[in-house]
């Protein structure tokens, strides 16, 4: 009986400090979110300034041309594959590797692969992919290096005609802490006027330097703008599924730590109730005698 105690005891110390663990790295994923939740709000008025800027270029019925926007027919494709360092996420990265092996499956040449992530660049890499290019272990101060980098290859990639079209892999938001994995086309680029209301066409102003010199300039910049947008989704949407398994693994910790206990009660009870017996029978054996 003491023995069962003992291991009982061991095993609510070993799950309380498991707790522990569990409840540190669910406010450290909370304290990531808000960071990141931040920058995505710092970040998108200078998305939407930006393409405000490129609409305007665009509403007129004279076609502008650039690289970027080449349409030709896909022989070679890149995919990026944004996934997480680590796990601890829930099902974060197996819906995004799960997507990304669907795209895969879908396509009868293997497309260049680049990745973002050590768990979903190691994943693929023991289902047999390459990388042509890879990103780990990727520090929050080394992010924006690493967007500047992917963003400059991706371009790159296209417009030397290495690649006839980019796609990608991520974790879109789709509001309220919703996400969900999608693959996007990132290039050729597609002209798209976001805005609700026309803009006035750019006949309107007087542009210096060109119309085409502005645009040329402008879409790299959108570009860019995108691929931000998309990495700063991805961080949102990784740290949400961590803070929730965090929490979740908490909250499962603390309800088996309450049956361990009420377990130990018991056993205790048992013990005691035991002894108990044990004394009364005794005593009324020596009356007896």
């Amino acid at each position: 009986m003491s023995g069962q105690l003992r291991a009982l005891k061991n095993r609510i110390r070993g799950v309380e400090n498991t707790q522990k663990i569990t409840k540190a790295m669910e406010m450290v994923a909370a304290s990531k979110l808000k960071r990141f939740q931040k920058l995505r709000e710092q970040t998108i008025p200078y998305a939407q300034a930006l393409e405000g800027i490129f609409n305007r270029l665009l509403a007129t019925d004279i076609p502008l041309q650039h690289p970027l926007l080449e349409t030709r027919k896909e022989k070679e494709i890149a995919l990026l594959v944004i996934t997480s360092d680590t796990g601890l996420c829930g099902s974060y990265n197996h819906g995004l590797i799960g997507e990304a092996q669907k795209f895969l499956a879908s396509r009868s040449q293997a497309p260049l692969l680049i990745g973002i992530g050590k768990y979903g660049v190691n994943s693929l890499t023991r289902s047999g992919r390459t990388w042509y290019r890879s990103f780990t272990d990727t520090k929050t101060s080394q992010l924006e290096s690493v967007i500047t980098e992917t963003s400059s290859l991706l371009e790159t990639l296209f417009t030397e005609k290495k690649v006839d079209a980019v796609h990608v892999v991520y974790s879109h938001f789709t509001g309220r802490s919703v996400f969900r994995p999608i693959t996007e086309k990132l290039l050729p680029f597609q002209l798209e006027t976001t805005a609700d209301e026309p803009f006035e066409t750019s006949s309107s102003y007087i542009m210096e330097p060109s119309r085409e010199v502005l645009f040329a300039r402008l879409i790299p910049l959108v570009f860019a703008s995108r691929i931000r947008m998309i990495f700063i989704e991805s961080m949102i949407a990784e740290h949400t599924a961590r803070m929730n398994a965090m929490y979740q693994a908490t909250e499962n910790a603390k309800d088996l730590i309450d049956a361990l206990v009420l377990l130990r009660n018991k056993i205790r009870q048992a013990a005691i109730t035991k002894e108990l017996i044990e004394i009364v029978s005794g005593s009324q054996a020596l009356k007896a005698g």
